[in-house]
């Protein structure tokens, strides 16, 4: 059995080239794929809420199995990723949970990303500004991936964040990587310099845990870009909400899309975005759907929905199947590189 600190999930996730990422995808796809065809590989996940934190406790038992404790606190989402032999139940690894989580989740959304905007295809070229909100890990990833799978594609890089001092420490860590990539900070109070920025933006990804939205409709109006996507992860409470209704309803349903989902019942259960704005499964189609072959009609529609119309909609809420495939795929490489703590007769 290997035991990965979080430094070592990072130093074999924070260097990855544009090729290694697709394989990372292939693998993910994997997973969603197994969970569009079977949702029982997973087991409703347990959620526990002290005065302290939320816990959360996830299993996975499709071709990969495994286990996932989570708690998000002030401090942030800490926990642990346990795989296991699908055989026999043998542990494999344990992975520090925190770069894992962010990654697989950020890989999650360029999945959906990659559909709309196809890496290395001039035809589906970006252009414009990436627009982050939040400058956690969450945040952190989805910059990596979307600049390293789309070198030279944006204008800027725009971090909209409450306090500037979190933000200026996430650009420091990306300018080290992305030092061509011109980054502005712009504070949440901030409208007229967000209203700007959203004038010339074709990527938004929302990574802040707020009861509040802070994509907005007027903001979108505003924008002069020809296909926008929109990648939310950071609420996961029904008290939450990033997206407001008036852009998931008349800027995506309303013109017959559907928003991409990693799981219709979990999301319907656990986001904010659907729950506030009485948003049913008929608006709802999984991310799995679309990575499969042959393709369903329902997502073959989809796709041609976000081939045609200007606003493609991401929400996840996280799933366990993506902890342990990326999980294992991790643990492959930290072998090959000699990482880890290695527990013989665990």
């Amino acid at each position: 059995m290997i035991v990965l600190k979080d430094a070592e999930v990072r130093q074999i996730l924070e260097n990855l080239t544009l090729d290694d990422i697709k394989e990372y995808q292939n693998t993910l796809s994997r997973g969603l794929i197994e969970y569009y065809q079977d949702n029982n590989i997973i087991p409703s996940r347990i959620v526990t809420t002290t005065k302290y934190a939320t816990h959360l406790f996830m299993g996975s038992s499709g071709s990969q199995v495994g286990m996932k404790a989570l708690t998000g606190s002030h401090s942030g989402f800490r926990g642990l990723t346990t795989i296991l032999d699908k055989h026999d139940g043998s542990p494999i690894g344990i992975l520090n949970a925190a770069t894992l989580t962010a990654f697989r989740t950020a890989l999650s959304t360029t999945l959906a990303l990659a559909k709309v905007f196809v890496p290395g295809d001039q035809k589906s070229f970006i252009g414009g500004n990436l627009i982050v909100y939040g400058s956690g890990p969450q945040a952190e990833w989805h910059l990596r991936l979307a600049l390293t799978l789309y070198p030279g594609f944006f204008d800027k890089v725009v971090i909209i964040n409450r306090t500037t001092k979190n933000a200026d420490a996430l650009v420091t860590i990306l300018k080290a990587k992305f030092s061509d990539i011109l980054f502005e900070i712009v504070s949440m109070d901030d409208e007229i310099h967000i209203t700007e920025a959203y004038k010339n933006t074709s990527v938004i990804f929302s990574c802040v845990p707020t009861s509040s939205p802070v994509v907005v409709k007027r903001n979108i109006d505003q924008d002069r870009r020809s296909k926008i996507f929109i990648g939310a992860i950071g609420s996961y409470k029904p008290e939450m909400i990033e997206i407001d209704g008036e852009t998931l309803i008349n800027q995506c349903i309303s013109k017959g899309g559907k928003i991409i989902v990693d799981s219709i019942n979990d999301c319907l259960r656990e986001a904010g975005e659907f729950q506030q704005n009485n948003i049913s499964k008929d608006s709802l189609i999984e991310l799995g759907s679309l990575l499969i072959h042959p393709t369903p009609k329902k997502a073959l529609d989809q796709l041609n929905y976000m081939k045609s119309q200007r606003v493609i909609i991401c929400k996840l809420v996280g799933l366990c199947v993506m902890d342990i495939f990326v999980g294992s795929k991790v643990l492959t490489e930290a072998k090959r590189k000699g990482l880890g703590t290695t527990i013989d007769n665990f």
